[in-house]
């Protein structure tokens, strides 16, 4: 299973690197969202999430095949990018300087930032795993370090168990645990996604919306709020799903418990959960 693992690794990384950092479709152009060219991320704004995001994925995309494979490729390839193009750069980038193109932006780039994209941050987090633990040299790997971080404390509002776990793997002693136990606890074993209505209550404090959407000076509870995946707006209030649906993958929940049971940070029992 490993060997077919790393099979596919090198096979998807030989043909991102071989088309010049593009994924290319069936029908020979580049797939909408498999763009690491400098000539397509260097195009957006710096304040433009995916200029940064994009960074971030490939040098860890890069880093993981090379861990992998040993090939020199993906190590040449990933140094010219930070070396040559600003990749480096482009990943350290701090959270809060995230922000709207421009009017004077190309429409594209104002388009991808007109609001926060909370898919970004699953992206981001699942990223991180390659990114920091198969960093090429400690330099990088304390670079790589504070760019989470600073990322983890734009997202504690939320309070989100995946953030907050995967924040653990740089090994930080102060990462939300407790916060993370309680998104476990909370979080409903009933996966289907059911009408709910929270924007009507007098118990929540309703602030003016921010870039990143939150709503509420303290997010609500998992089992008071819709049904989401973890690239959702958690402190969206009101949901219509009316039962339609159901997320029964079940990642939702079990995602962030075996990364935590993975990284030793809970255990199977509620006595076994350490700080």
């Amino acid at each position: 299973l490993r060997k077919k693992a790393i099979m596919l690794i090198d096979t998807l990384m030989s043909h991102v690197v071989k088309n010049n950092l593009y994924l290319i479709d069936w029908n020979g152009e580049p797939t909408l969202w498999g763009k690491w060219n400098p000539e397509y991320v260097n195009a957006r704004p710096e304040m433009v999430g995916d200029r940064k995001l994009n960074s971030s994925n490939i040098i860890g995309m890069l880093q993981t095949a090379y861990h992998f494979t040993g090939k020199e490729k993906y190590r040449d390839k990933a140094f010219y990018l930070m070396r040559e193009h600003g990749y480096l750069e482009n990943l350290m980038r701090p959270f809060g300087e995230i922000g709207p193109a421009p009017e004077t932006a190309d429409a594209w780039s104002r388009m991808l930032s007109e609001e926060w994209n909370h898919s970004d941050d699953e992206m981001y987090y699942c990223g991180y795993w390659g990114l920091y633990r198969y960093a090429f040299n400690d330099t990088l790997k304390i670079m790589y370090k504070k760019a989470i971080l600073d990322h983890w404390e734009t997202e504690r509002p939320e309070k989100e168990g995946l953030w907050n776990i995967m924040t653990a793997l740089t090994g930080v002693p102060e990462f939300d645990l407790e916060e993370a136990i309680w998104y476990l606890k909370e979080y409903p074993l009933d996966l289907t996604d059911w009408s709910v209505n929270n924007s009507h209550r007098r118990d929540i404090e309703l602030i003016d919306p921010d870039f990143r959407g939150q709503t509420t000076n303290e997010v609500l509870p998992p089992d008071e709020l819709p049904i989401a995946r973890h690239n959702a707006n958690r402190f969206d209030l009101d949901g219509k799903g009316a039962g339609r649906r159901e997320y029964s993958a079940g990642d939702i929940w079990l995602l962030p418990y075996w990364i935590g049971r993975y990284l030793g940070v809970i255990g199977e029992t509620e006595k076994e959960y350490t700080k």
